[in-house]
């Protein structure tokens, strides 16, 4: 008698091993795929990016001034202007590096030259109330008068008011109620709360 073999098993054999096969490609291509997509987003993400001013920040904000310090130098002797200014406070502090005023007003120079506003009127408190700096000019008043000047045309509140101050009292300027009470108006019209108490005082002549 004739055994007719029966295919049937083998077909279905055949055909889920194929489709066992088509399977792991698909998961093989999907996990490369998810791979592909994983690195792409972490190499485009900002944290992968070296960014040394952020880092710097973050390091200043986190109390490490000396890490700071040396992520800023680099920058700032390339002409970062906001890494100059950070880097001038803290010389001028002592925070991370000796404390040295004229290396801050080094750098803030450099900063103001590029149109930095904080360093501007960092500059003026820096002829007006420190040591150092104040040595190196004929006139800190004068000096210190004339990068408030700076900052307060640019639109600073805490200068405008140093300028209002410096019109009270005549140091390094004119003395002058009217130009003192102008320059503070304009320090209170930006929430100064110390301008408005200062500036009630000269508009009442008390």
């Amino acid at each position: 008698m004739t055994h007719r073999r029966d295919f049937t098993h083998y077909g279905q054999t055949d055909g889920l091993r194929r489709h066992n096969e088509h399977d792991k490609q698909v998961t093989e291509t999907n996990m490369w795929v998810r791979t592909f997509i994983l690195a792409l987003t972490v190499l485009c993400s900002p944290m992968a990016k070296a960014d040394p001013l952020a880092d710097a920040i973050r390091a200043i904000e986190a109390g490490q001034p000396r890490q700071a310090a040396q992520l800023l130098t680099p920058l700032a002797n390339s002409g970062n202007s906001t890494a100059q200014f950070r880097l001038g406070l803290l010389y001028y502090m002592g925070h991370g590096v000796p404390e040295d005023e004229k290396q801050a007003v080094f750098y803030w120079k450099k900063a103001a030259s590029q149109g930095s506003v904080d360093a501007m009127f960092h500059l003026g408190s820096a002829y007006l109330f420190g040591n150092q700096a104040a040595r190196t000019v004929p006139d800190p008043d004068r000096e210190a008068a004339t990068w408030y000047f700076q900052a307060a045309s640019a639109g600073h509140a805490e200068a405008q008011y140093h300028l209002g101050l410096l019109f009270l009292a005549g140091k390094g300027v004119i003395d002058s109620r009217t130009e003192a009470a102008r320059w503070m108006r304009k320090a209170a019209a930006q929430g100064h709360a110390e301008a408005k108490k200062a500036l009630a005082v000269v508009e009442t002549g008390k």
